[in-house]
């Protein structure tokens, strides 16, 4: 589990997504766009004479290919006009079917998985809507006699048609079904870094806690920005004589004799991250100085940046 497995970056996770399902709408769109083709095919030479519809399957053919275009020059922005133009099309064909029983009526189905698949939640919506009312609309319309005659026989043609909005309509899922289940796994992927990461911050605090406590030199940390006293050490209590108690939350700076020391000390630190060790006097509890070592160095912590001090009494 505690592998060396970078954190994935957001951002990058939204870039793949895009990718991965523009890919497969410029791969869904050519399928379509064939298969269209074939249709109107197919219906040129099965249909009775003057009664063939092959212009309804090369237009949607041909809207599926405008819409592969658009992809490739990245412009997804199209999708939505386009689709709003599928659904006219899927409606005059339902309409010169002259029933809402007809296969084409699937192809409404087929648009809205379509929207939820590449489009927005509000293209979704848009879509559903609007394929409630074309369906509305045209039952209506067969109900009260207004649509053409019909001829539902079942053929070839109506076979093929059904065939091929219900085979979109499985590919179409199959990549929602193949994106949910990745996005699940980066999703348990992501939870397991962070449990990584934080057992490895925990040992790591523990160890750093256990060193610190039981270093026989004197270490202080402090806060970068306020040089305020964030914890002491067992040696230093017993070196200098403060309770940890009593000195945490107080300025660093009340430890030196020298005020002017302390300036020169605060000013390497921060300009270089480090002091190494200088000599100073420091104020024990009793109020008695004495000569030590100290050094200093920036650290970084979630908390903030933080400074370790160590101090060592001149041998």
């Amino acid at each position: 589990m505690h592998d060396s497995r970078p954190l994935e970056d957001p951002d990058e996770i939204r870039q793949g997504q895009r990718q991965s399902s523009h890919r497969s709408a410029r791969w869904v769109m050519v399928v379509i766009a064939l298969l269209m083709l074939g249709m109107a095919l197919v219906d040129q030479v099965l249909a009775p004479p003057g009664a063939s519809r092959s212009f309804m399957s090369l237009s949607m053919g041909g809207a599926a290919l405008l819409s592969y275009l658009m992809l490739r020059r990245h412009r997804p922005q199209w999708l939505t006009p386009l689709l709003a133009g599928g659904l006219l099309f899927i409606a005059a064909e339902i309409y010169n079917d002259g029933s809402v029983r007809s296969a084409a009526t699937l192809g409404l189905l087929g648009a809205v998985v379509m929207a939820g698949t590449y489009l927005s939640l509000r293209a979704l919506w848009v879509a559903t809507a609007a394929g409630l009312l074309i369906l509305g609309a045209l039952t209506w319309a067969e109900a009260g006699g207004y649509l053409v005659k019909s001829d539902l026989a079942p053929d070839l043609r109506f076979w093929l048609m059904g065939s091929v909005i219900v085979g979109v309509i499985g590919v179409l899922l199959h990549h929602t079904r193949k994106a949910t289940d990745e996005a699940y796994l980066r999703q348990l992927n992501q939870m397991e870094d962070r449990f990584r990461l934080e057992h490895e911050r925990d040992q790591s605090l523990r160890r750093f806690q256990r060193i610190f406590r039981l270093n026989p030199t004197a270490l202080m940390i402090q806060f970068a920005g306020t040089q305020t006293v964030l914890e002491v050490n067992p040696a230093f209590e017993r070196g200098f004589g403060y309770p940890g108690d009593q000195i945490v939350g107080q300025p660093a700076s009340g430890l030196w004799a020298d005020d002017a020391s302390w300036q020169t000390h605060c000013r390497r630190l921060f300009d270089k991250g480090r002091t190494g060790w200088q000599e100073a006097s420091w104020r024990r509890s009793d109020g008695q100085a004495i000569e030590v070592l100290v050094s200093s160095e920036l650290t970084e912590d979630p908390a903030g940046l933080l400074i370790l001090t160590t101090v060592v009494g001149m041998p």
